[in-house]
């Protein structure tokens, strides 16, 4: 299978898992800044369908350290997503306008979003991997 193909089916998996996921989260009916959420979920499968021939190559090639270098891209979309968000809360709103957000709770925030792009990317990796070999 071409490395265009496996990163398009990874993408479009991609984002119908987290799709479903930040459904499950919302509030039924989701509100209407809800579309927020899936455009930022359309821009992170758009980045794994971006990135997805690099960590193919990589496996191919035997590329060294490609898995920290898989670590780093989580980290850093983890962290911009984190950032993108508490960037755009004031202009969208943040929910619940009683809650006052401290420097720990973005610290944690930002630390919740790393580790779930690390965790993203390293299951994106395992994903070419195996559809590689199909």
């Amino acid at each position: 299978m071409n490395h265009q193909r496996i990163a398009a089916i990874i993408a479009v998996l991609f984002f119908f898992v987290w799709l479903a996921i930040l459904y499950a989260g919302a509030d039924h009916p989701p509100p209407p800044g809800f579309i927020v959420v899936l455009l930022l979920d359309l821009v992170a499968a758009l980045l794994v369908f971006w990135r997805m021939p690099y960590y193919l190559d990589w496996m191919e090639t035997g590329q060294s350290h490609r898995l920290l270098w898989v670590v780093r891209d989580g980290l850093v979309a983890g962290a911009a997503l984190a950032l993108l968000t508490m960037l755009a809360a004031p202009i969208l709103g943040s929910g619940e306008p009683a809650v006052i957000l401290t420097i720990r709770d973005r610290a944690i925030w930002f630390a919740v979003l790393a580790a779930v792009g690390i965790a993203n990317a390293l299951a994106i990796y395992s994903a070419s991997v195996v559809m590689a070999k199909v």
